[in-house]
C-alpha cells in the first residue's frame, strides 16, 4: 500500500502565510509540537490525527494540495 506523505512545502507556506509558529500550527490540528515538526522534517509520515486537522482546521486546504501518495 502506498504512503501518505505531506507537501511539506505547502503546509510551511500555509503555516507562514496564516503567521502561525510550527506550535500554533500544532495547537490548531490538534497534535503535539513533536509531532508537526517530524512531519514536517521528513522523519516520519502523517497519521491520521494530522491528516484529518488540516483538512478540518486549515480553510482552504485540500488533500491534493498538502499530501500525496508516495508508491513504496
Amino acid at each position: 500500500m502506498p504512503d501518505i506523505v505531506v507537501n511539506e512545502q505547502f503546509l510551511r507556506n500555509y503555516i507562514k502565510e496564516k503567521d502561525l509558529s510550527e506550535g500554533e500550527f500544532a495547537q490548531l490540528i490538534k497534535v503535539t509540537h513533536p509531532t508537526v515538526n517530524r512531519v514536517l522534517n521528513g522523519k516520519r509520515n502523517p497519521g491520521s490525527k494530522f491528516i484529518a486537522g488540516v483538512l478540518l482546521y486549515c480553510d482552504g486546504v485540500t488533500f491534493e494540495k498538502a499530501f500525496y501518495c508516495q508508491a513504496l
